[in-house]
Formats: C-alpha cells, sequence, structure tokens
C-alpha cells in the first residue's frame, strides 16, 4: 500500500488519470500476523489469531487507502473495486487449521462448488453510486475491464471478451447479467477439487459442474431455488442440461485453441 499511495498522490497531484492493481497476500496460507494485530484475538486459537490478525492488517489498509483519495479531493470520482479470488482453504472450517469461512455455500477453495466462487464483491463509486445498494446477478473480476473501459467512454479493440460491462446492472437498467460466467479448475481428482467436477458453466438461473467426459457425473443446480447446491436437477432439466453441456464445451474448445497459439 505504501508503494500504491506514492504513485496515487503522485498522479492526483500531476492532475493525471490513474489505474492501480493492489495485490494482497493476506489472507493467503501461509497466514501470518504481526503479535500487534494477533493481540486482540488471543482468547482464539493460534490459527485464528493469525488469521483475523491478517484480516485486520488488509482492513486497516484498504482504510489507508480510502482516507488518502478523500484527502486528495478524488474519492468521489475513483472507482474502488474490492474483491477475494476464491473460498477459504481447507476441507473444512477448522479453527486450529483453516478458520476461514465460506458462510452456507458449499465447498471452499479450489472447489467449483459456490463456496469455492462466490465471494463478496464492493464497488465504491461516490459520484455515480452515491447510496449502498446489493447488486444480486452474479460477476466475475474478467467484468472489471469492459465496465471500466466503458465508464470512462472507451471501447476494447479485441473481438471478444471474457467479461461483460457491469453498468447496465448497476445502473438497474437489465434485471439479469444474461452473459455465463466459467470456470476451469486445474485438478484433476475429486481429493484436488474437494469433490466438484473440474468445470462449471454460471447462467442466471441455471449452473452445470461438469467434466465433460461421461455426463452421468454432471451436475444441474437451479441456483434460484437451491444456492447452497444440495440437489442436482440434472433428471428434472435434460434440455438445459444439454444446451449448457454444449455451450460448456464449445468454450473449453475456444480456452484451448486461445492457450495453444
Amino acid at each position: 500500500m505504501d508503494r500504491a499511495l506514492a504513485f496515487i498522490e503522485k498522479s492526483t497531484k500531476q492532475k493525471k488519470p490513474f489505474f492501480a492493481v493492489i495485490w494482497f497476500h493476506a489472507p493467503h496460507e501461509p497466514v501470518l500476523a504481526t503479535d500487534e494485530h494477533r493481540a486482540r484475538y488471543r482468547t482464539h486459537a493460534e490459527k485464528q489469531q493469525h488469521f483475523w490478525g491478517a484480516v485486520t492488517a488488509l482492513d486497516e489498509q484498504m482504510g489507508r487507502l480510502r482516507d488518502s483519495l478523500k484527502q486528495w479531493g478524488v474519492a468521489r470520482d475513483t472507482m474502488l473495486w474490492f474483491a477475494s479470488d476464491n473460498g477459504p482453504e481447507g476441507d473444512n472450517q477448522d479453527a486450529n487449521r483453516s478458520p476461514g469461512s465460506a458462510g452456507p455455500w458449499r465447498g471452499r477453495k479450489r472447489s467449483l462448488f459456490e463456496g469455492g466462487v462466490r465471494v463478496p464483491g464492493i464497488l465504491e463509486w461516490p459520484a455515480r453510486y452515491p447510496k449502498p445498494f446489493v447488486m444480486k446477478a452474479a460477476a466475475s473480476t474478467s467484468d472489471y475491464f469492459p465496465t471500466v473501459l466503458s465508464a470512462v467512454g472507451q471501447r476494447s479493440n479485441q473481438p471478444v471478451l471474457d467479461g461483460v460491462n457491469l453498468l447496465p446492472l448497476l445502473d438497474k437498467r437489465k434485471p439479469n447479467r444474461g452473459v455465463p460466467i466459467a470456470f476451469e479448475t486445474m485438478g484433476q481428482t475429486l481429493a484436488a477439487t474437494r469433490g466438484s467436477p473440474r468445470l462449471a458453466w454460471i447462467e442466471d438461473r441455471f449452473k452445470l459442474l461438469s467434466n465433460l467426459d461421461d455426463a452421468a457425473g454432471d451436475l444441474l443446480f437451479d441456483l434460484n431455488a437451491d444456492p447452497k447446491e444440495s440437489t442436482n436437477v440434472v433428471a428434472q432439466f435434460p434440455a438445459e442440461h444439454q444446451r449448457m453441456r454444449k455451450s460448456l464445451a464449445s468454450w473449453r474448445a475456444a480456452v484451448t485453441t486461445d492457450r495453444e497459439r
């Protein structure tokens, strides 16, 4: 944050637009916190002290950023995005090993169940959105690029973008995303993926999990009715299953082609 703030301060003093990406390690493994940040959690297990201490340190640094933007008079017109990269580590929530919580969602990091891929996302942009609200539609960090381009009145010269412009959703001009989100994990075994198939195709209502081999192993969830992914509805929605499987296979082939170029 020290380096980011130095860059942002210089940009604001020169009245130049700025773009900064700040990657925090915390609370990624190995999770370590200072004695100062652990002290307030001293009644908890040592792993929890480090975990929550690291999260607290991260919160402090985000506070420095927000306070500095206000001090330099650019907070109102700055888009500030915040998101985690994945769900919590570990097979289960454990105070002594993996304190992070996925809340009510199934699965954790490396899994493509919701507990592995559904994380909080926050956009602060006072000039356009002065009052807080919740956008229920799913989004991805891949959406940041087309959204920022649209916000500054630019177009991409790339024929295909992985993400979508979120402004129509944020402005409540669209009720749903309308464009699927796809995932692929590198894990090759159920143990490595913590029980989920390796590929996911997530639409506004349905979510397909598949390895694109034997269809008998596919999982289809109605996220509107069953966000905790407790009931496989492949048998109830065979047409949706086959349509989404075909779309996932097409996406997978396109990704493979791009990777090999």
